[in-house]
């Protein structure tokens, strides 16, 4: 009897015991999927930029958080090629939390030493009325040879023109009538970054090293959308109905983008378009959609003037020729 007691205590022991284990196991697994998010990829996104909203205060971790990203949803990548994300893939998006620094024992403070601004860039050509207003709203002239800064703002008269040799080797041409400003510039191996805003006017742009990492921060911003660029050369007018240098005039202060080399992404508040090469795209205002159109002639550069050729007068005077020796002849028989 005592035997059959013993028995039945262990055997009711053991199920309260494994009831345990599973609630805590379900306790575990309900905790882990509690803080999993997940989002369904659309058209035109890539992962570059989904990390760039999902993570935005945690730049310095973008590239590590791509890489677990692609490695959690390989059926989302081809190839496990964060390049080639798939559209219509749902993706699992880690909770990747913010490294934070200890803090360091109070010392004592020492004088601040203020160090020179240093240059991102500098001027290769210039025509025309040209020059910056820097970050503490001093005005200078740019010349051949001038340097440019983090936070100057750079103005084009009505017939300027400048070109800017970047600190990445990138290549700026701003063009007349046009304001720029240059918000970042930065090359260091792993937090390369480029932000300009064009706030009106017309540039053409080739990209230096800044850009053709995954990690790179590389925008052109404009009043109407912005411009993700990878490794390209493109050009963008934007709130410039007038034309300059020779190009024409058009009905519309919206802003245009063409692709003369890789390709663009256009990013406006509502939608994204990927511009490849030799495609134009147009936004009227923020309240349309980014269309591609074919442009006209003129749009982004001079209109191409047309030689002119005069075969009507070279054989007149071909003609002309011997009834001139016919005339002197009958001159010198006269005389």
């Amino acid at each position: 009897m005592q035997y059959r007691l013993n028995n039945s205590y262990y055997l009711v022991a053991g199920f309260i015991a494994l009831a345990l284990v599973c609630l805590c196991l379900s306790f575990a697994a309900a905790a882990a999927t509690k803080h999993k998010r997940y989002l369904y990829v659309q058209s035109g996104q890539n992962i570059f930029s989904l990390v760039k909203v999902l993570y935005p205060d945690q730049q310095k971790q973008w590239s590590s958080i791509i890489k677990k990203i692609v490695k959690i949803n390989p059926h989302a990548f081809v190839a496990a090629d964060a390049n080639r994300i798939v559209a219509g893939q749902r993706l699992e998006i880690p909770v990747i939390s913010s490294k934070t620094r200890r803090r360091k024992p109070a010392v004592v403070k020492k004088a601040v030493v203020h160090k020179a601004a240093v240059a991102v860039g500098s001027v290769i050509k210039k025509q025309g009325k040209v020059f910056a207003i820097s970050s503490e709203a001093k005005s200078r002239n740019l010349n051949v040879g001038s340097e440019v800064f983090v936070g100057d703002r750079i103005y084009s008269g009505v017939k300027g023109f400048v070109r800017m040799s970047m600190i990445d080797e990138a290549k700026i041409d701003l063009r007349c009538n046009s304001e720029m400003l240059i918000e970042e510039y930065k090359l260091k191996q792993g937090d390369n970054r480029s932000v300009i805003h064009l706030i009106k006017g017309s540039v053409k742009k080739i990209t230096g090293s800044i850009g053709k990492m995954a990690e790179d921060l590389y925008e052109m911003r404009t009043p109407l959308a912005t411009v993700g660029v990878r490794g390209t050369e493109y050009a963008i007018r934007v709130l410039q109905a007038h034309g300059c240098d020779g190009s024409v005039d058009v009905n519309s202060k919206g802003l245009f983008v063409k692709v003369n080399r890789g390709f663009v992404d256009v990013k406006a508040a509502e939608e994204q378009k990927a511009v490849a090469v030799g495609e134009v795209v147009y936004m009227a205002d923020q309240n349309e959609k980014i269309k591609r159109i074919d442009a006209r002639e003129g749009v982004f550069e001079a209109v191409p003037e047309e030689k002119k050729s005069y075969p009507g007068g070279v054989l007149w005077l071909i003609w002309m020729i011997p009834v001139l020796i016919v005339l002197r002849k009958v001159t010198e028989n006269a005389d």
